[in-house]
């Protein structure tokens, strides 16, 4: 594990293998030890002849612990990104990103569109377009004593994770309370990058895949069948998918 300081914020991330890099994204209360290391994406990746690059979001795993709303607007995360790249000198990249991180990797996209080459957008889908589409995670369910007091059950597995994570709660209530920007259909017409958009076929919080692609030029929507959102990074189709779609196969 390595840090570097992005304007007073300790940003945690591993950097293994050589090759072609490809920087992983995690997704909420998650750590980059949890989504990529624990569920066998390093290893995955290097046989595939890849420098692999994670880091930990603000607020997440090693990373600073910031107790401020006003630290996690989009473009301070996607700030974060992008100030690791220039630490590191990586002009042309690969990003994976899942779940929060896949929202973040496609505006990411779309600020560094020179950058990113692949763009793997996994666990989200069509409810990231969809203009009544109500959050459901707020800072509520870290504040709550215990896990026992949260009724929504997505939203209990949620915080029964970052209990077992042994996350920062307060840290996270402050993620999650930030009003971070979605991009709209209309501003996806810019993305540059060749790209994967894929879910689990019983992921709720994603929608379907294949809608998002539809809104980016030239994007390939995949759905996983029985694949959920909280294990479709263990998933063998889904790892397949991803992986014949970064090697040129898909």
């Amino acid at each position: 594990m390595t840090v570097f300081s992005n304007s007073g914020i300790d940003i945690a991330y591993d950097d293994v293998g050589s090759g072609d890099p490809i920087l992983l994204l995690h997704g909420f209360a998650s750590t980059r030890t949890d989504n990529w290391s624990r569920t066998g994406w390093y290893g995955t990746l290097e046989k595939t002849g890849r420098r692999v690059i994670a880091m930990d979001w603000r607020g997440h795993g090693e990373s600073t612990a910031s107790y401020s709303v006003a630290d996690y607007t989009t473009d301070l995360l996607v700030g974060d990104v992008r100030a690791l790249l220039d630490h590191l000198g990586i002009d042309k990249l690969d990003v994976f990103g899942f779940s929060m991180g896949a929202g973040l990797a496609l505006q990411l996209a779309l600020q560094e569109g020179k950058r990113v080459d692949h763009l793997v957008l996994a666990g989200i889908g069509g409810n990231m377009l969809d203009p009544n589409r109500t959050p459901r995670f707020t800072e509520n369910i870290f504040d709550a004593a215990s896990a026992d007091e949260i009724s929504d059950p997505t939203a209990k597995g949620f915080r029964l994770y970052a209990d077992q994570l042994g996350q920062d709660l307060k840290a996270l209530a402050a993620c999650a309370g930030a009003n971070r920007t979605s991009p709209e259909a209309d501003d996806l017409f810019a993305v540059r990058a060749k790209t994967l958009v894929v879910a689990g076929q019983r992921d709720d919080l994603a929608g379907d895949p294949v809608v998002l692609a539809e809104a980016i030029p030239g994007a390939k929507g995949e759905l996983i069948p029985g694949a959920d959102h909280m294990y479709l990074l263990t998933n063998g189709a889904f790892k397949g998918t991803v992986i014949d779609f970064l090697t040129g196969w898909l």
